[in-house]
């Protein structure tokens, strides 16, 4: 029994650090949502995270860190010191993101229900 819990252990282990090096990278969304273009940029680096959202009349950023449980990613960006920076165009007011890992190249957003393709 104790070789058996100490086995899932060691398995969860190396099965997360198998995704973590699958989903560095850029991705990538270009669609059209109610008659509007819209983009959005996901790069995910070793130790954080930068994306964007393009729209027609804005275009938000954010700059966080990241981390992963089990099959899904968990995007949290840094906290915006300025007020000037809140009250701007380029913030992005959702500052919490879920995403389902699907396979090595894609991500799904959970809340947009949006797939993004590794470039």
């Amino acid at each position: 029994m104790k070789k058996l819990k100490i086995y899932y252990c060691l398995l969860f282990i190396i099965s997360s650090c198998i995704a973590k090096k699958d989903v560095y990278g850029n991705y990538q969304y270009k669609g059209v949502s109610y008659g509007f273009s819209k983009e959005y940029n996901l790069l995910i680096k070793k130790d954080s995270f930068s994306m964007s959202y393009k729209s027609q009349d804005a275009s938000p950023k954010c700059i966080g860190k990241w981390n992963i449980f089990q099959d899904t990613l968990y995007l949290r960006c840094n906290k915006e010191k300025l007020v000037t920076n809140m009250l701007s165009r380029g913030y992005m007011n959702q500052r919490d993101y879920k995403l389902k890992i699907i396979g090595s190249k894609r991500l799904k957003m959970l809340k947009e229900n949006i797939i993004l393709s590794k470039k």
